[in-house]
């Protein structure tokens, strides 16, 4: 029996949930799991959650564009998160991050009904 990669991908999809946040201007936008990334986003996702644990600073100001450049890493659609977040405080970064850890965490398998 052959596998169909498009229904690997489907399974996959529901496995790694996204979190949809939408925006005040009404649009939806995914923050994708990080394992739905392809190779070259899972890199620089490394890269800067890399960043979070080397930061022995107290500034939080600095954590700003480190968050920033995650989000619109995993969002898919870049443009439209770039300008929700054009006024946020780090208040909302974080509660975005937070909300997106819990949603995209690959949880425990569901149990079987044998």
């Amino acid at each position: 029996m052959a596998l169909s990669c498009t229904d690997l991908m489907a399974e996959a999809a529901a496995e790694y949930t996204a979190l949809e946040l939408e925006t005040r201007s009404g649009k939806a936008v995914q923050l994708r799991n990080i394992l739905m990334l392809p190779e070259k986003g899972l890199k620089t996702a490394s890269v800067i959650l890399g960043k979070f644990g080397e930061s022995q600073t107290e500034d939080l100001e600095e954590m700003v564009p480190q968050i920033r450049d995650l989000l619109l890493l995993v969002a898919d659609d870049p443009k439209a998160l770039t300008a929700e977040m054009a006024d946020w405080p780090l208040g909302m970064y974080v509660r975005v991050v937070d909300a997106w850890q819990e949603e995209t965490q690959a949880g425990e398998a569901q149990g079987s009904d044998s």
